[in-house]
């Protein structure tokens, strides 16, 4: 699964540049997940324990994900300073794993947004929550693929060898993402029938659903995004750079989502929703 090198070595600017931006804009949205998280415990401490331990768990992975791409940036930025094609041909470990806990953040996000769905839609339909399941265990597979090729690669050069999977896991995102977000909004809106004698909640749903129809647009143009730079500009790395804040938009919409769900339900139909049955 490997090509030869090109002879013509892209500029500094749209390889390690690129993954230096993407760098700096994901430790900012970390500094932004801290912020939400601490908010999140603090107002719904008693919240389904899946969702509490979820969280934890999503945070423990994105400072993992800031660490290792911390190490990878440390070891081409300084390590290979200066030598640019040499750091192009060069594969440190750090850089793999973070693109492997990359893909498992958005699939674990994308599962309890499926069953955040389930849970609101078993209310309306016994169907329909199963086609975002379907959606999320699709991007599962092309995760998987995603990861083999990820550790099949040897270096930068010849990203163009996995170019089948990166295709594959950016367009499921994109199309399971938009499949997320439409379902929400549509159950959020047969909702609002439910709690349709609580006018102010009426008014405060639309905003969430307006929420979630912005969180699942930006993590969908996000990785449209990745995808289109990779084809316009095959031989950078600016798909990359990206790709590095993809798991921060994810975890920060998801926890959006938590802390507004939460307080703009009433509380007996916000306790048939977030019970465990």
């Amino acid at each position: 699964m490997s090509s030869q090198p090109s002879t013509a070595t892209p500029s500094f600017g749209v390889t390690l540049g690129a993954l230096y931006i993407g760098a700096t804009i994901a430790a900012i949205l970390f500094g932004i997940t801290n912020l939400q998280m601490v908010i999140y415990y603090k107002k719904y401490p008693h919240d389904w324990w899946l969702f509490r331990y979820s969280v934890a768990l999503l945070w423990v992975l994105d400072a993992l994900h800031v660490a290792l791409s911390t190490h990878a940036l440390y070891f081409y930025l300084v390590g290979m300073f200066g030598d640019l094609a040499g750091a192009l041909v060069h594969s440190v470990w750090s850089f793999k794993v973070q693109l492997d806990v990359n893909v498992l953040i958005i699939v674990y996000v994308q599962g309890l947004y499926a069953i955040r769905l389930w849970k609101l839609g078993r209310h309306f339909h016994k169907i329909f929550p199963w086609f975002v399941f379907l959606a999320v265990a699709t991007s599962l597979g092309a995760s998987i693929f995603t990861i083999y090729d990820i550790c099949m690669n040897r270096n930068f050069s010849s990203i163009s060898a996995i170019k089948t999977s990166i295709y594959t896991v950016f367009v499921t995102n994109t199309v399971t993402d938009c499949t997320i977000s439409f379902m929400m909004c549509y159950y959020l809106h047969r909702s609002r029938a439910v709690v349709a004698r609580f006018s102010t909640t009426a008014s405060l749903l639309l905003d969430l659903m307006r929420l979630i129809l912005v969180s699942g647009l930006a993590t969908s143009a996000c990785s449209l995004l990745a995808l289109i730079s990779y084809i316009v500009w095959p031989k950078t790395l600016i798909f990359l750079g990206i790709d590095f804040i993809l798991p921060k938009l994810y975890i920060n919409s998801l926890l959006a989502m938590y802390i507004d769900f939460s307080s703009f339900l009433p509380g007996a139909y916000l306790r048939q929703v977030q019970s465990p049955t």
